[in-house]
């Protein structure tokens, strides 16, 4: 069994093991509306692409990204469906499961972020200091 298929059976157990408020699936309904998603039981991997894209601008945690997908599972997602999803981004299954990092942004956005703070805030510390 290769990875993508013991992450499949992992989310697949993860989504058995779940029970959706009606909050939640509403939560996921408009990600699928925005995706243009009209039946996740006849879902493409073109309508996969469009909601990875979704994911992705809205910078969906790894949470919300697992947990929609095991939403989608329980609705009867197409395996071949969450196969490509998982396998669209070699890291996304495994931040998925594995690291709880998002799987839409950069690992090193949080250290480029942080030496932006820091020349930020010297630069504010002189500015104070020359007037």
């Amino acid at each position: 069994m290769n990875n993508d298929q013991v992450y499949a059976q992992q989310l697949a157990q993860f989504a058995a093991s779940q029970s959706f408020d009606e909050r939640s699936v509403e939560f996921f309904d408009d990600v699928w509306q925005e995706a243009g998603v009209k039946d996740i039981t006849k879902m493409t991997t073109a309508d996969a692409e469009s909601v990875l894209q979704v994911l992705g601008e809205s910078e969906a945690s790894p949470e919300f990204t697992k947990a929609l997908l095991a939403q989608a599972i329980t609705a009867g997602m197409p395996k071949h469906v969450a196969g490509y999803i998982l396998e669209s981004d070699r890291t996304l299954a495994q931040e998925i499961f594995n690291d709880g990092t998002s799987p839409f942004q950069s690992n090193q956005s949080s250290v480029v972020g942080s030496k932006q703070n820091q020349f930020q805030s010297s630069t504010e510390e002189d500015m104070e200091i020359q007037i």
